[in-house]
C-alpha cells in the first residue's frame, strides 16, 4: 500500500496490517485482545481475502519450518468461512499462531539483502548448502520448475495441495522446498477457541453508544511504535495544504503532514478507496472534488453525517493519538531485538506484502 487509505476506525490501514503482524508473532508483549482486534479491523475494513492471505503468509514465514500440519487446519477453516463468512474462523487462526513460538530462519533469509553467488543456475545438489543463494535462485524461477524441483527430490502429490487460495503460491513452494533442506524438530499445535474469546469478538461487533463517541470508545489500542521497521504509507513526507485557524491571523492555509491531514481534515477523502468506506460512500452518491466530499442534496448529507459524523478532529488527544502517533523509521533487527529475537542477518526496512 503506497497511499495513505483509512480504516473502518480511521486508522492507516497499513498501519494496522503491521500492527497485526507484530502483535502476533511476539505474544510476550501482545496479548490475544490486542491480535483479534486488529485483525478484525482489517477484516471489517479490507477485503477479507487479503486478511486471510496475510495470515497465511505470516505462516508460512514463521511457522511451517516447525508446524508444517497445520497448513491443513488453516485451509479447513478458510473453507468453512468460505460458506458462512463468519469472523470467528479467522480468529482461531489467529489465537493459534499467537500461542506459538516464532522461528525466524525462513524469514532472515527470504527477506534480507545479501549479494548472490554470479552463476545464474544452481545444481540441484547444492541447494542444501548455501540457503541465501538458493532462495535468490529460486526467486528467479516459475513455480513450475520449483514444483519440478521439489517432486525430483521429495514426494510430490499435487491432489493433497492445500492452501490454494493464497494468491503467491510460489513463495508457498520456495517455503516447502526450503523447509525440506533446513532440518527442524516438527510438532502439532492446537488451541481451543473459548467463550471469553467470542465474547470479546461480539464486544468488537458492537455499535458505540452514539456516533459522536465512535473512536473514543471503540479504539481499543493504539497503532504500535515499532512498525517504523516497515515500509509505511506516512514515510512518504507528503503533504496537504489545509486551511486551519490561526488565533492571530483567522483562517490561514498551511502545510500539513499528509498522514495527520488524512484524519483531522480530509478523512473522508482518504478514506474513500477503502472497500468498507467506499461502499458507503456510493450508498450516499458522494463524490470528491479536489480532497472535498460532494453530496447530490443536504438530505444526504445530513444522513451521513447522523450515521457516520465520527468528527475525528473533536476528539480528545489520547483517541487522535491511536493513529497519529509519531513513528521513527528503524531497522527490521532494531524493531526484533525490542521482542528479544536476534536475527543473524542484517535487515533494513521493507515491505511486508502477499505478492
Amino acid at each position: 500500500m503506497n497511499t495513505i487509505q483509512l480504516s473502518q476506525l480511521l486508522y492507516n490501514i497499513d498501519e494496522v496490517k503491521y500492527s497485526l503482524m507484530l502483535s502476533i508473532l511476539f505474544p510476550k508483549k501482545h496479548t490475544l485482545h490486542e491480535c483479534l482486534f486488529w485483525a478484525y479491523e482489517l477484516y471489517t475494513s479490507y477485503h477479507k481475502e487479503f486478511l486471510w492471505n496475510f495470515i497465511t503468509k505470516l505462516y508460512y514465514d514463521f511457522y511451517y519450518i516447525k508446524c508444517i500440519s497445520f497448513e491443513r487446519k488453516i485451509d479447513e477453516q478458510y473453507n468453512k468461512w468460505k460458506k458462512e463468512k463468519r469472523f470467528e474462523y479467522i480468529a482461531k487462526i489467529v489465537k493459534i499462531l499467537h500461542k506459538q513460538i516464532i522461528d525466524v530462519t525462513i524469514f532472515q533469509y527470504y527477506y534480507s539483502e545479501f549479494i548472490p553467488i554470479k552463476n545464474s543456475k544452481i545444481v540441484v545438489k547444492k541447494l542444501k548448502e548455501n540457503i541465501p543463494d538458493t532462495i535468490n535462485y529460486l526467486k528467479s524461477l516459475d513455480i513450475q520448475h520449483i514444483k519440478e524441483i521439489y517432486s525430483g527430490l521429495y514426494r510430490l502429490n499435487n491432489k493433497k495441495d492445500v492452501c490454494l487460495f493464497y494468491t503467491n503460491q510460489k513463495h508457498k513452494w520456495i517455503i516447502k522446498l526450503l523447509t525440506k533442506f533446513i532440518k527442524k524438530p516438527k510438532k502439532s499445535i492446537k488451541e481451543n477457541f473459548n467463550k471469553q474469546d467470542e465474547l470479546f469478538i461480539n464486544q468488537l461487533k458492537c455499535p458505540a453508544s452514539c456516533i459522536y463517541k465512535t473512536l473514543k470508545e471503540k479504539r481499543l489500542y493504539k497503532i504500535n511504535p515499532l512498525i517504523g521497521t516497515f515500509k509505511l504509507a506516512r514515510f512518504k513526507n507528503e503533504t496537504d495544504v489545509v486551511t486551519i485557524w490561526n488565533e492571530a491571523f483567522g483562517y490561514i492555509a498551511e502545510d500539513v503532514e499528509r498522514y495527520k491531514s488524512a484524519y483531522l481534515y480530509n478523512w473522508e477523502f482518504y478514506a474513500n478507496k477503502t472497500p468498507y468506506w467506499k461502499e458507503i460512500f456510493n450508498s450516499y452518491k458522494v463524490s470528491f472534488k479536489k480532497k472535498e466530499i460532494k453530496f447530490p442534496n443536504d438530505d444526504l448529507l445530513e444522513q451521513f453525517y447522523d450515521n457516520y459524523g465520527y468528527e475525528p478532529d473533536e476528539q480528545n488527544i489520547e483517541t487522535q493519538m491511536k493513529s497519529i502517533q509519531p513513528i521513527k523509521p528503524i531497522t527490521i533487527n532494531d524493531c526484533f531485538n525490542v521482542y528479544n529475537t536476534t536475527l543473524k542477518e542484517t535487515m533494513n526496512q521493507i515491505t511486508y506484502c502477499i505478492n
